[in-house]
């Protein structure tokens, strides 16, 4: 029984004249001075207030109820046989039978009609065969009164009772032919967004709301779809559903219908804000079993002052109604994407397969031609009609029978499902006679069950390709004779370094050693020019002597094959300047940063540079030399700067050749082969190296390494 229903007023009616019958009653025992009957009157009222008290209080009222009109009814039995008969109690008893039966549901009212027949017979021949049964007081009044009051209250009651039995049924025909319009639309294939609209226009009109929304709810947004046609704009719509979200969120989450009906609703009073519509009625929708969003119908002013149970019945069945026309909606909507999606997956398939830069052709189980792309017939040199139907190897079939055997069986394996592609190069010749290569991806096919239905072939043309591997292997070969003769020379080098070595210092060693000998024996025998001219002759083999070995290490280092590794150039730096016994207080060393490269001819650029930069500030006061690096984007930067003599950068394009020098002798000691040494070191380690001076103001020699 539900707040502001026919029972709920029929419940009210009643404790408003049985209370009204009890207390006429107190005051009438009193008024005779029998009090202890009072007293059983004073608790039937008590208890009948307090059932008034509460009822606005319960979520259910059976509970209370049915204990009230259990005790109201031992009472009336009671008030019975005390006042006699038929007056007074007998009133009672009749009003509480018939309420009984007229709220309970229409399939027990025959059952309760019975047995309050059978207890009312009971009790009528009591009160005819035991008239004197009444043992405390007697009752005067008249009895037709009552009877006359109570005849024409039940009968009241009794006639709203039947209408509203006769609104249930035709609610229920209502509801069978909403079915039926419902079943009917969707049979006819009808636009659903009219029908959705005629439902809406519908519940509007029987509910007697003004507005009629179907709310689709994504995430944190609230969309109106198929607005009622009684709203103007989409603009009211949209403030519609503003001022209703609240109520929309509600149905939304917990899934039952709410309402309210000016001061009669179903939600707690701290859930309903002034905002919200005076008069609404929603409740979920169910699309693909996931919640979609809220059937809304609402009104700011209605004749109406509450719901009963059959509007609820009445927005539930159109609520499932509409989630079976909306997942019908979704599901024609999503066929329709399905249908535009696959059309376009047609067109760029085609597009694709006639435009395509290699030749594509679909073949049958057999292996027959049945689709050609322009390509194809292209390379070919035939019509798709003339390749439709002939099988791939009788096209311009050219080569051995050995290479033909090969693809009919890799072919049948694709047919027996052995293989899902395989590859192969061929060689065709065309309608023109043109020889070509091409290569073959043959590929199946299958349903979802496995079966074979056909097979994709794409066709590459690699003619080109093959004339290409040819020229290269005719340009290997060309290299590998080159290499034979570089090896060859490499041989010869080296005997030519071994004969420096041995065959070119013996001579100078016995020039050097026989001129010193005469100089130290003969000294006295000689004069000054004589001896000045053997020590130009002791010098000059010397010089030689370098000579010989920087153009040996320049001969090693550019036949060295270089094995990059990681390296610690701090250690390395250290070495040199140990090694070479220089004054560590003339260096400013920086950290340097871990590098790749091999090792010995890394010490070697660092010797050279090292010792570049003492020979040339030697001359000056206070010798300074600085060895640091700079990180760069993609590779390492090194540098050995010093503050000594410089050059001129007009003649910075000498610097790194093998026996130039800037200066003499006389000035600077020096072969000329150092920075061509460490030129060749840096071709090697893939990087390069320059310089910058000025004269005067030292210079820096820069060499970059890659990370």
């Amino acid at each position: 029984m539900k707040e502001g229903s026919l029972e709920h007023r029929i419940l009210r009616a009643t404790l408003v004249y049985v209370m009204i019958m009890l207390c006429y009653a107190i005051a009438y025992r009193i008024y005779l001075g029998e009090y202890w009957t009072v007293i059983g009157y004073i608790l039937g009222i008590g208890f009948t207030g307090w059932v008034w008290s509460v009822r606005n209080q319960m979520v259910r009222l059976q509970p209370l109820i049915l204990p009230w009109l259990l005790f109201m009814y031992v009472l009336a039995v009671f008030l019975w046989f005390k006042t006699g008969g038929l007056q007074s109690g007998g009133m009672v008893f009749f009003t509480v039978s018939f309420v009984l039966i007229l709220i309970s549901p229409k399939q027990y009212r025959a059952r309760l009609a019975m047995v309050f027949g059978v207890t009312q017979l009971i009790l009528v021949l009591c009160d005819v065969y035991f008239p004197d049964l009444p043992l405390w007081g007697v009752n005067t009044k008249s009895s037709w009164d009552f009877l006359l009051l109570s005849l024409v209250n039940l009968s009241l009651v009794s006639i709203l009772k039947t209408n509203y039995d006769l609104k249930e049924d035709k609610i229920g025909e209502f509801s069978k032919g909403l079915r039926e319009l419902h079943r009917l639309n969707l049979r006819h294939d009808s636009n659903l967004d009219d029908v959705l609209k005629d439902y809406l226009n519908s519940g509007t009109e029987l509910l007697g709301m003004q507005t009629g929304l179907i709310v689709e709810i994504q995430g944190e947004d609230h969309l109106v779809r198929n607005c009622n046609e009684t709203i103007a704009a989409e603009y009211q719509a949209k403030k519609t559903l503003e001022k209703s979200k609240l109520i929309v969120n509600e149905a939304f989450q917990t899934g039952r219908s709410v309402y309210r009906a000016g001061q009669i609703t179903n939600l707690d009073q701290e859930k309903i804000t002034d905002t919200t519509p005076p008069f609404f009625i929603a409740s979920s929708l169910i699309v693909n079993n996931a919640k979609y969003g809220v059937l809304l119908f609402s009104a700011e002013a209605s004749l109406r002052n509450r719901f009963e149970d059959y509007d609820l019945e009445i927005i539930e069945l159109m609520a499932i109604n509409i989630s079976h026309l909306l997942n019908m909606k979704v599901w024609r909507d999503h066929q329709a994407e399905t249908d535009k999606a696959l059309q376009f997956s047609e067109k760029r398939f085609k597009s694709i397969y006639d435009y395509a830069n290699v030749g594509i052709c679909v073949c049958d189980m057999e292996g027959k031609v049945m689709m050609a792309n322009r390509a194809l017939q292209t390379l070919f040199e035939h019509t798709e009609n003339e390749m439709r139907g002939e099988t791939f190897y009788s096209i311009s079939s050219f080569g051995d029978l050995d290479e033909v055997g090969e693809d009919i069986s890799q072919y049948e394996r694709i047919i027996l499902g052995d293989l899902d592609h395989y590859v192969i190069e061929k060689r065709k010749i065309s309608k023109s006679g043109r020889h070509i290569y091409i290569n073959k991806t043959v590929s199946a096919i299958r349903d979802e069950y496995g079966a074979m239905l056909f097979t994709v072939m794409i066709i590459d043309d690699i003619t080109n390709r093959k004339a290409n591997e040819e020229k290269i292997t005719n340009l290997n070969q060309a290299l590998e004779i080159q290499v034979d003769k570089m090896e060859e020379a490499n041989k010869e080098l080296e005997a030519f370094s071994y004969s420096v070595s041995h065959d070119l210092r013996a001579p100078l060693r016995a020039i050097d050693g026989f001129s010193k000998i005469i100089l130290e024996d003969h000294e006295d025998e000689f004069s000054e020019e004589s001896k000045r001219l053997l020590n130009v002759i002791i010098k000059n083999s010397g010089k030689m002597a370098t000579l010989i070995d920087d153009l040996l290490t320049f001969s090693r280092i550019t036949r060295k094959v270089a094995e990059f590794k990681p390296l610690d150039l701090n250690k390395v730096v250290r070495n040199v300047i140990g090694e070479q016994d220089l004054n560590p207080n003339i260096f400013q060393i920086d950290h340097l940063p871990e590098a790749k490269g091999e090792k010995i001819l890394m010490k070697q650029v660092y010797s050279n540079l090292i010792g570049n930069a003492v020979k040339f500030s030697s001359k000056v006061a206070a010798p300074k030399i600085e060895i640091g690096a700079v990180d760069r984007e993609d590779h390492l930067e090194f540098f050995v700067k010093d503050n000594g003599v410089g050059f001129n950068m007009a003649y910075y394009n000498k610097i790194f050749g093998v026996f130039q020098r800037l200066h003499t002798d006389e000035e600077f000691k020096g072969t000329g082969v150092g920075l061509a040494i460490v030129q060749k070191v840096m071709m090697k380690h893939h990087g390069k190296v320059w310089a910058e001076s000025e004269e005067g103001k030292g210079a820096t020699f820069y060499f970059t390494l890659p990370k």
